[in-house]
């Protein structure tokens, strides 16, 4: 700690640089991500605005913004750790060709300690993706949808349909639609699971969510039967306990991220999901992602920067090009692991951190063989 020292003047010359270039980088990409998807969809959000009562028809277009503005901290969370290590290679590049690096070391400076600001705001960068998706994503992720199903589909309550949803013990809810804001089911379907035998199955044409009922919180049903297995016609059921069908809207709306939507749940949320179901490897390898991920903000410096800080002449151009070829490596491997992991061919822990190690390594030895 000793050698590190305290951080000076040329540490925050330094961290001043990568804030600037973070700061270009991070409005360039989200800026290039929302104006690429508004000139995809911007006339289907004017039409399906359109659609919507007179109260929302008049905010009009700000309807989009105010969409865009909620997502910000999705896209933040999404995009970080490309935009650190683009940031990084922009800031070391500058330093490199104002020759700025060279006299930092003539100082008695290891390249480490030189480089140490751009690391820390890695580092913190890494801190605050954890920090917005345990607390801040939660918040938001109601209203984002709610937007969202507003643009797409013209309507206040925006319906998912055709979903299969695993619940705790092994049971499977089906359902045609489901109205989020309303909690109401359309076409629903139970089948409940006792150990290793199918258990009978709830069929209702319709389930509306009621707090207050008789037997307690649960899903009051509208031709509503109770099938058992082997049986062609059921008993009549009217309305569905909380502690039998086990959901609720909030636990719902979890279990419909499951498919394609894991980043937005908290890390306790997935170790919720793992605990009630072990079985399934999608929640126990996003558990783990949710602190590999964050990660790569500092991994991936390791990986380009060695690339980027060669001192010999020449090359510079080609360097940079190889150094983003290297951390598209890192994704791609990240990407067929996760795959192999969620398959079953991979033990989800060693899927979500064998990149991560594997990477990881590379890039400590890449980086302690620097030529200075």
């Amino acid at each position: 700690m000793r050698r590190l020292g305290r951080l000076g003047l040329l540490d925050r010359y330094i961290a001043r640089i990568f804030v600037g270039s973070f700061a270009a980088c991070l409005l360039f990409t989200v800026g290039s991500f929302v104006l690429i998807e508004l000139f995809m969809d911007f006339d289907r959000y004017a039409d399906n605005i359109e659609q919507l009562p007179v109260r929302y028809r008049q905010i009009g277009v700000l309807l989009i913004g105010a969409y865009y503005a909620v997502s910000l901290p999705f896209l933040y969370v999404m995009l970080a750790p490309y935009v650190t290590v683009t940031a990084g290679m922009f800031a070391v590049g500058r330093l490199m060709g104002s020759n700025e690096v060279i006299p930092m070391l003539f100082t008695g400076r290891r390249l480490l300690r030189v480089l140490l600001p751009v690391f820390l705001m890695a580092a913190a960068n890494a801190m605050a993706m954890i920090g917005l998706r345990e607390l801040v994503l939660p918040q938001l992720a109601t209203a984002r949808e709610n937007l969202g199903g507003m643009l797409t589909s013209g309507q206040l309550d925006h319906a998912v349909e055709d979903r299969v949803v695993r619940l705790a013990g092994g049971d499977r809810l089906y359902f045609e639609r489901y109205f989020k804001r309303a909690a109401v089911f359309e076409g629903l379907e139970l089948r409940t699971r006792v150990g290793n035998e199918i258990g009978h199955s709830i069929r209702a044409t319709r389930a509306e969510w009621s707090p207050d009922g008789v037997d307690g919180p649960g899903w009051a049903l509208t031709a509503g039967r109770r099938v058992r297995p082997g049986a062609q016609h059921g008993d009549v059921v009217t309305f569905l306990p909380l502690w039998q069908a086990h959901f609720d809207p909030e636990a719902l709306a979890k279990r419909l991220k499951e498919s394609d939507q894991l980043m937005d749940l908290t890390l306790a949320d997935l170790l919720g999901m793992q605990r009630e179901q072990p079985s399934v490897p999608d929640y126990v390898l996003a558990a783990h992602r949710a602190v590999t991920f964050p990660l790569a903000n500092v991994l991936l410096l390791l990986l380009a920067l060695p690339l980027a800080l060669r001192f010999e002449p020449g090359g510079r151009v080609e360097r940079i090009v190889f150094a983003l070829l290297v951390c598209g490596t890192y994704l791609v491997a990240d990407l067929i692991t996760q795959s192999a992991g969620s398959q079953g061919i991979l033990q989800p822990v060693l899927a979500a951190w064998l990149p991560t190690v594997l990477f990881g390594s590379l890039g400590i030895a890449m980086f302690d063989t620097v030529r200075t």
